[in-house]
């Protein structure tokens, strides 16, 4: 053998040495990782049904293979498999929790203790954080097509229905989801998947509301075609509840299914059904869970589509619930809940109509007091017709409700309440001195027609008239003289809940594409004026500093508006893949702002094309002079775009506001504006920030930690003395068993420290097996020796001490002699 091979022999023998070393320091390394658990079909706090679709994520495969998870101490092992997507995940629906708090926990070998998350289990049929459930509540299963209800919640047996999309673009049913009919067309998703147009739509009960789950099921497999993604619908209108609901958005949507969309909607995400938001973004979370269940894969990201009363749902939720929804469609679109503008109009309509003075101003007159283009009382009759849920006995839908259970402060004044408020009583409260909840409706000190008296469209005769007369409401939503006064601690609910939409909590982390069918224009005025937009925009620069993360699209008549509707669910789905690709550490919002697509600005489409022009109060491109905004009463008052103020802090009058008033005129303005009017430059009393996000009205979580019990055992209590000194074999078993396996005890000795007695660790065990032990042998027992076992707190548990064990050491044997 030659030197130069000789040499290459001998450096063989270490480089296989230290691939062995660097092999196992890299399986040491993969244990010392921890593993994850993840809920994947909601938030671990929000599980209902018992069940949820769970993923654990080793550092490795092989810590994968040998992983043992468990539910409250239960082995569960066998209902996680291979993850597809993931190489060293499992991922499956463990069933079988408890109602409350239960423990996930998963561990494999080579780590020093487990991974515990802790879960909560809530009914199917809520409430999870809504609060107490709305009684009566009258049940409309029959209607919906699902037969009579079976019990208290509305609930009846779940209905699968089969569709096909044929030739002439219509849906038809279809008798054996695995039938393929001669005019059954295929579709091409958007993720460039071709499928047979066939879809699944299954019908059922969860949150007390009826809830649609639609979804491309080709060859008759559920999700068969889909593209992973969500669509979640809303539906408008606004009523007080106590029902299920009589409608629910159309789940055979051909734009969303044909792109593969799985589109999800429930009578509870309805505003005619329940004007309640965290109803709506409860309902969200129950219904999303059981449709990521079913398909037993979580979705990769989800848009909230829906108009008027579902704008608001929408924005409310991305606001107050992130996570729910990723990104935004609204249209025809309010900020939130809290605009004056319908019982304003309530108001200014009673007086156009029901005083002399009122009925003596002219269609321009009115318009320049309202801040609308209709010639119909200033356009004041569609939103005055929509503030019925201003009044206790009126906002309820008496098609469903009946008449006789609703309250009427004569014949029934502990009936049902129908009014905004009540039906959310669980969010603001009532009030102690009437049982009725508490109301944020103010307008003290607000100007109504200021601008038309400063730009010269009425006169001071008039607009002293009009403030003196236009009164308020009172707690029953009926008219009175005087002006509608609000609850203090309602207003700070308001604001501190997030029912204010202020840009906050997790609005920045969703792209909203805003459409807009514009309908600022119709003759007998509309309640959808484009001006909540440009309000939503105002209070997003306000609050944020820009509006980055909104689009503003705007168009009228049905092939533009088809054409707006088209790009922006196209715009969005492509600005969501961008976020979603995106794995970098850049914050949520940052991914939004950077993941922008091209085509994600303000346009308009006119004539069938599309024209891009800024979204800018006073712009004078195309689309803002096509798409004009307008103002609305509380604007004409003189209320910023960007405020939020619900109730105004007050000012003195100043003469200067109104030209050159006499001194009769001054003198009538203190007594119609006694404690003095506006000052829009300041906020509000009461006015502050939202105070967090996931907020929940009831039923509380908190379960409190258990107490748990800690023995400890030794095999002798007495050892020889000796020079090697003595041991012993100490045992602690710990309760609750089996449900903390794989929790830590730390061992202690009592020794001597300079000159104090100190419990001194000695060493920390696992605990395992069938009766939660962990052992350790003690030795160089010398004298007497005290031991005792500790664990410390973890989620759900208490720390725990053992009683303190004494060793003590046997005199030696005297001989005699």
């Amino acid at each position: 053998m030659s030197t130069q091979s000789r040499v290459k022999s001998v450096l063989v023998v270490p480089a296989i040495l230290l691939t062995g070393f660097l092999i196992l320091g890299t399986a040491c390394a993969a244990a010392a990782i921890p593993l994850k658990i993840e809920v994947l079909s909601s938030q671990s706090g929000r599980i209902t049904g018992g069940d949820a679709l769970v993923s654990v994520t080793a550092p490795s495969s092989a810590a994968k293979n040998r992983m043992v998870v468990r539910l409250n101490g239960r082995i569960v092992t066998s209902s996680l498999a291979n993850d597809p997507d993931h190489s060293t995940r499992k991922k499956g629906l463990i069933s079988g929790m408890w109602k409350g708090r239960n423990w996930i926990t998963a561990w494999t070998s080579g780590q020093e203790s487990a991974t515990r998350l802790p879960v909560y289990n809530s009914s199917r049929q809520g409430p999870v954080f809504s609060g107490t459930h709305q009684t009566p509540f009258y049940c409309t299963t029959e209607q919906l097509g699902l037969g009579p209800a079976q019990d208290s919640n509305c609930f009846a047996p779940t209905r699968v229905a089969w569709y096909y999309r044929a030739s002439d673009n219509t849906f038809k049913p279809l008798a054996s989801p695995t039938d393929r009919p001669s005019d059954l067309v295929q579709t091409t998703t958007r993720t460039g998947q071709v499928v047979d147009y066939v879809v699944r739509v299954e019908t059922g009960v969860i949150n007390r509301a009826v809830y649609n789950f639609a979804t491309l099921a080709a060859g008759g497999q559920a999700g068969n075609g889909w593209n992973g993604r969500f669509v979640y619908l809303y539906g408008g209108g606004c009523s007080a509840g106590h029902q299920q609901g009589v409608g629910v958005p159309n789940a055979l949507d051909n734009d969303l299914l044909s792109r593969g969309f799985v589109v999800l909607n429930s009578s509870l995400n309805v505003f005619n059904t329940t004007c309640n938001d965290v109803i709506s973004a409860e309902t969200t979370s129950l219904v999303k869970e059981h449709a990521i269940e079913e398909l037993g894969k979580a979705d990769v990201w989800t848009v909230g589509q829906g108009g008027s009363g579902g704008s608001i749902q929408v924005q409310m939720i991305a606001q107050n619930y992130p996570g729910l929804l990723d990104g935004i469609n609204p249209g025809a679109s309010f900020p939130d809940n809290s605009a004056p503008d319908y019982p304003d109009c309530r108001l200014l309509l009673n007086y156009f109509t029901n005083t002399t003075a009122g009925q003596a101003l002219s269609n321009a007159q009115k318009r320049a007091i309202t801040g609308m283009t209709s010639n119909e009382n200033g356009g004041c009759g569609p939103l005055s017709a929509g503030a019925d849920v201003v009044r206790a006995q009126e906002g309820c839908v008496e098609t469903v409700v009946p008449v006789s259970v609703i309250f009427d402060p004569l014949t029934n004044p502990g009936g049902v309440r129908c009014d905004l408020w009540d039906n959310m009583i669980n969010v603001y409260g009532a009030d102690p001195a009437t049982g009725y909840a508490r109301r944020t409706l103010d307008n003290v000190g607000v100007q109504y027609g200021l601008q038309a008296l400063q730009s010269g469209a009425i006169n001071m005769k008039r607009f002293l008239d009009l403030n003196e007369k236009v009164g308020g409401y009172d707690n029953n939503g009926n008219f009175q003289t005087a002006r509608s006064v609000s609850d203090s601690d309602a207003l700070k609910t308001s604001y501190q809940t997030g029912r204010i939409q202020q840009g906050a909590g997790g609005f920045t982390e969703v792209p909203i594409v805003d459409v807009r069918n514009y309908q600022d224009d119709a003759a007998a005025g509309n309640v959808h004026q484009y001006v909540n937009t440009y309000r939503t925009r105002a209070r997003l620069d306000r609050f944020n500093g820009n509006h980055d993360n909104q689009v503003m699209f705007r168009a009228s008549g049905g092939p533009n508006v088809r054409a707006m509707n088209d790009a922006a669910i196209d715009t969005l789905s492509s600005w969501l893949d961008s976020i979603a690709a995106d794995h970098s550490s850049k914050s949520l919002a940052k991914k939004v702002v950077d993941n922008k697509p091209a085509d994600a600005v303000d346009a308009c489409w006119i004539g069938g094309n599309r024209i891009n022009g800024v979204a800018k109060i006073g712009d004078t491109n195309t689309c803002e002079t096509t798409y004009s905004p307008h103002l609305l009463p509380v604007n004409v008052a003189g209320k910023p775009l960007d405020s939020i103020t619900a109730k105004c802090t007050l000012r003195p009058v100043n003469p200067v506001d109104y030209g050159s008033p006499t001194p009769e005129q001054i003198t009538r303005l203190g007594q119609i504006f006694p404690d003095g009017v506006c000052d829009w430059s300041k906020a509000g009393p009461e006015e502050t920030t939202v105070e967090g996000t996931d907020i929940s009205f009831g039923p509380s979580h908190s379960a409190g930690d258990a107490n748990r019990h800690l023995g400890l055992k030794l095999n002798r209590y007495k050892v020889n003395r000796s020079r090697k000194g003595g041991r012993v074999k100490a045992t602690a078993t710990l309760g609750n068993c089996p449900a903390v396996t794989w929790q830590k005890v730390r061992f202690e000795r009592l020794l001597m420290k300079g000159r104090k007695w100190v419990w001194k660790n000695i060493g920390s065990k696992m605990v395992t097996g069938s009766k939660c032990q962990a052992s350790l042998t003690v030795r160089k027992i010398r004298s007497r020796t005290r031991l005792r076992a500790r664990t410390l707190a973890i989620t759900g548990f208490k720390a725990a001490n053992s009683k303190t064990r004494i060793v003590n050491v046997k005199k030696p044997k005297r001989h005699r002699h």
